[in-house]
């Protein structure tokens, strides 16, 4: 049945928001992830992201016009599916799709999820990154210019993409840095790169944990104030990667590594959560790799314990319901948890060998309650900016795992917030990521 790609909420007390670029066509495919247009508040600029793999059937707006919130914007179904008149409004769905609709909207949001929006341009103001749009971040990532040198005609002086592209004209950019783009599959003992932003400088690695995948960073990104290429991959038995495998957490780093040698990366950021933090650091803690910063979100491999209730029960879940109540573990307030995370693991099982290759991996890292590997040597031998951010509730990876850590790695424990941080506090979570990055010079 056809689905509506809905007009995100854009703000706390927003209506309505203008459509300033519609970047598909009908009969375009698309999947999820993909970005299908951009909003325009008085506030800020939005992209909007295709939570549904199919085609597009219909456009109901031009750009310059003004969309409505949580009405639909377009159309995606089968390939020469006919539309029917009762799917077009949002009341026509049960109360159960009405639901899923709305949080999927809200998942469209690439921005300021938890906070409002003018909290967050002032949080960004009194950081020293400057205020700014997602938008115009990536338009100057992309142009190679610092947003910090960008005047803003925005709300409090927040940059915008009218800005960005202004200063563009009068001053020209850097060399663009663009990194594979294919979709990430393992061959060879390695993945594929993905460029999630690309930019000048080095480049910045995001590594996803146990369960996720690449694409789980693309709404963090958002919250990221950096020029730099920001690249990241799936991991053995994860995402587009679902059907290789892995035996071990030294197979794990070294996929990573063949992946860096592949594409000659040799001098980089790497930033990584859980499972995806403890390859970054054992990378890190190597000594053949110029690592210039290393951030660890919710890190395993600093410590023994895990919730082997939560692997097992991952791993088992068939259902909605059933995944649904095993991932509420992941944040502090289950109800917080987005409907489209839960639909969107499931979905990405179907016709792979993931849940195999992850209960191959699982049996390999992990033994029950234990975690069979440390990186605490390999972070105590990096001696460049480390940044550690732990959930205080965090009910995968006990928070005091990251006590007593080498007097040079600063830690950020935040309450009310479980073993996803960049979810629960992205907003948080990203200036402290931009500010390890950029402290490096």
């Amino acid at each position: 049945m056809a689905r509506p790609i809905l007009m995100p909420q854009v703000g706390q007390d927003l209506t309505e928001g203008k459509i300033t670029a519609i970047l598909v066509k009908v009969g375009d495919k698309v999947k999820k992830g993909d970005i299908v247009a951009e909003i325009e508040s008085e506030k800020a600029v939005f992209e909007v992201e295709a939570f549904e793999t199919g085609t597009i059937l219909e456009i109901r707006h031009n750009v310059g016009d003004m969309g409505v919130v949580l009405e639909p914007l377009m159309m995606v179904g089968e390939e020469g599916e006919k539309l029917e008149v009762a799917a077009a409004p949002v009341a026509a769905f049960s109360g159960e799709d009405a639901q899923s609709i709305v949080e999927t909207a809200k998942e469209n949001i690439a921005v300021f999820p938890r906070e409002s929006v003018r909290e967050n341009e002032t949080a960004f103001l009194k950081s020293g990154t400057g205020g700014s749009s997602p938008l115009a971040r990536r338009i100057a990532a992309s142009a190679g210019i610092d947003i910090a040198r960008v005047p803003g005609s925005g709300p409090r002086g927040a940059v915008v993409k009218r800005d960005v592209e202004a200063f563009k004209r009068s001053s020209g950019s850097g060399t663009l840095v663009n990194f594979g783009g294919a979709t990430p599959t393992a061959s060879n003992g390695r993945t594929v790169l993905k460029t999630l932003q690309a930019g000048v400088g080095d480049p910045v690695l995001f590594i996803h944990g146990f369960g996720a995948e690449l694409s789980a960073w693309r709404s963090f990104i958002g919250h990221i104030s950096v020029a730099n290429p920001i690249l990241a991959l799936d991991l053995p038995g994860h995402g587009g990667a679902a059907n290789a495998s892995a035996d071990s957490f030294d197979d794990l780093v070294a996929v990573v590594r063949a992946t860096l040698a592949a594409e000659k990366i040799e001098r980089l950021h790497l930033v990584g959560h859980s499972l995806g933090a403890a390859v970054a650091t054992a990378i890190a803690g190597g000594g053949d790799l110029d690592v210039r910063s290393l951030t660890l979100i919710a890190p395993a491999g600093l410590g023994p314990k895990i919730n082997g209730d939560y692997v097992s029960g991952f791993l088992s879940a068939d259902s909605e319901a059933a995944l649904q109540a095993w991932l509420g573990l992941l944040v502090h307030e289950p109800a917080n948890l987005p409907g489209v995370l839960v639909r969107a693991t499931l979905s990405s099982r179907e016709g792979t060998g993931m849940v195999a290759n992850q209960t191959r991996l699982a049996a390999g890292v992990f033994a029950g309650s234990t975690q069979l590997f440390s990186v605490r040597d390999a972070l105590n031998r990096f001696g460049g900016p480390a940044r550690v951010i732990v959930g205080e509730q965090d009910r995968i990876v006990p928070a005091e795992h990251s006590n007593a850590l080498p007097a040079h790695v600063g830690l950020h424990r935040l309450s009310q917030v479980g073993h996803l941080p960049q979810l629960e506090a992205a907003p948080l979570v990203g200036r402290l990521v931009s500010q390890t990055i950029r402290s490096v010079g």
